[in-house]
């Protein structure tokens, strides 16, 4: 079976979300090749298939049941929701939520969005990665700005993110204007 392709992150594989490697799904019980290694805002499998999260699954079969005088049920999810804008639909967050791998950051990552949808995460980044779109970098440089660094401190924290290290930056792709997105986070 193939593995399921997902809009809001093409490639697992690529960014480090999820690992080439044969195991049972704890959730499916089924024989894979592919496995999950990103965030899990829920209960903790063994191991998990990218079949379950694209399915919603994992999503439903790691989540929390409140119990004693709590009535509710929360979902497990894969990132968290945060900042998002007011013209994404509540589909698209839940879609990038609970059926999206998520990725690993230092301390707390953050799901990128524009043109009224989720961006498509492409993987961390590094300075030299990100050299090649003016645009990520130019979205980094705001960002300290209206936390008051000044150009030198910006430019030499920019060219201090390693892609395997930290500062580490996190490079989207927006689906429909192709602009690249970075955010960034330090241990």
């Amino acid at each position: 079976m193939a593995e399921p392709t997902f809009r809001y992150h093409p490639d697992p594989l690529a960014s480090g979300s999820a690992l080439r490697t044969d195991h049972v799904c704890s959730v499916c019980g089924m024989h894979r090749q592919i496995r999950y290694q990103g965030p899990i805002y829920g209960q903790q499998p063994d191991s998990l298939c990218l079949h379950c999260i694209h399915s919603g699954a994992a999503s439903s079969a790691l989540g929390i049941a409140g119990g004693g005088d709590e009535d509710f049920d929360m979902p497990a999810v894969f990132s968290d929701a945060v900042d998002v804008p007011d013209d994404v639909p509540l589909s698209v967050v839940e879609e990038i939520t609970r059926r999206t791998p998520g990725f690993a950051g230092w301390q707390q990552e953050s799901w990128l969005y524009h043109c009224g949808d989720g961006a498509a995460f492409l993987g961390p980044a590094g300075y030299r990665e990100l050299e090649a779109h003016p645009e990520a970098l130019a979205m980094l440089r705001k960002h300290h700005e209206r936390y008051g660094w000044t150009p030198p401190e910006t430019e030499q924290f920019l060219r201090s993110l390693d892609r395997a290290g930290e500062p580490t930056a996190y490079l989207f792709r927006c689906l429909h204007c192709d602009t690249r997105l970075a955010s960034w986070d330090i241990g």
